[in-house]
């Protein structure tokens, strides 16, 4: 998988740890992912669900991210607080998306996911 993505993604904690996120959900390493959330995690796909705990959004990451991405490009990052949003694109063997990301930490000063809004969008 190709990933493209700006220079100042390392610029931050927070942004280094969304960054790192995006690629993970991407390749399924379900280990990172699971260093990252908050057990209480909970994830919006808008328009479809909302997955509540840790246990129960791994699970969603390995079922429903079995697309062949071929091709990540993370376009924005952007943290403020216990906020961040990130948007790009992703092209798989049959389709191309682009996506973005609303980020809620466990606080300001943890960098601990613990709610995730996402919006999906085929091209």
């Amino acid at each position: 998988m190709k990933v493209l993505s700006p220079k100042d993604c390392g610029n931050s904690p927070k942004k280094l740890l969304i960054h790192n996120q995006i690629i993970a959900s991407a390749k399924k390493d379900i280990y990172t992912l699971e260093t990252v959330f908050a057990d209480d995690i909970t994830w919006t796909i808008a328009g479809s669900n909302t997955i509540c705990g840790k246990k129960d959004v791994l699970e969603t990451f390995k079922s429903n991210f079995n697309r062949d991405i071929t091709e990540l490009e993370i376009h924005n990052i952007i943290t403020h607080g216990n906020s961040a949003a990130a948007n790009g694109s992703l092209k798989t063997v049959n389709s191309d998306y682009s996506f973005c990301h609303i980020y809620r930490f466990v606080s300001a000063g943890k960098n601990v996911i613990n709610e995730i809004t996402s919006y999906l969008i085929k091209i």
